[in-house]
């Protein structure tokens, strides 16, 4: 059984993680804050490191990069703070997963069950004129080599035009799916994401992303 230790503040994320975490055949050792984390990586073994950023004793960043000295378990990131500066910190660090809160459960089992695989899978990517999206690190490289971050709700909107493609996605499907990102989540949300999205895929992003009157949008290849 392989043995996690989960390192989260939040009480109730925590006992929930634990009890699912633990109903998927994993061994949970819970810790909430670096100092108690500390102690179990002094006695135990662990086979992931599932780690908060802010934390009521210190950075999640710090544990990992602490982490690092004394074993080569891997690690990855859960946390609220998913701008693009924080997601590039934690992929520096060497975390195998970087994953924005709010996030589904079965995204989690997913992301862990990579990591346990060894992460042999290849990055996923899609061409979109001279800009690369990276389905799997969340980002759209340019043509002289910059790396723009998504946020969670851009990036989550983006995947689901994609995997819909060719067929044109309607503005209640998308808030559908994207439901619990945002306390008030409505169609003007989706309509701020698409320019985002647009913005970042450059001049591509208006031919990528469609407009279909009376309906949503639709994600064409070019």
């Amino acid at each position: 059984m392989k043995k996690i230790l989960l390192l989260e503040d939040d009480q109730s994320l925590g006992a929930t993680l634990c009890q699912r975490l633990d109903d998927a055949g994993y061994q949970v050792i819970w810790a909430s804050t670096i100092k108690s984390a500390t102690k179990y990586l002094k006695t135990e073994t662990f086979d992931l490191l599932v780690l908060d950023v802010g934390l009521p004793d210190g950075s999640g960043y710090e544990f990992a990069g602490m982490a690092k000295l004394k074993t080569a378990t891997p690690f990855l990131f859960l946390t609220a703070q998913s701008d693009a500066g924080e997601r590039l910190a934690g992929y520096e660090l060497g975390a195998s997963e970087y994953i924005p809160k709010p996030f589904v459960f079965k995204e989690l089992l997913l992301r862990i069950q990579r990591v346990f695989r060894g992460n042999m899978e290849p990055v996923k990517t899609i061409a979109c004129a001279d800009r690369t999206i990276n389905l799997t690190e969340m980002s759209v490289v340019d043509g002289e080599g910059q790396i723009t971050y998504l946020s969670n709700r851009d990036f989550r909107l983006l995947n689901i035009l994609i995997r819909q493609s060719p067929r044109p996605v309607s503005r209640d499907e998308i808030l559908d799916e994207l439901i619990g990102l945002d306390q008030f989540p409505s169609t003007r949300t989706i309509d701020n994401s698409i320019v985002r999205l647009r913005q970042i895929l450059g001049e591509a992003g208006g031919k990528s992303i469609r407009s279909i009157r009376g309906v949503g949008y639709q994600w064409k290849i070019i």
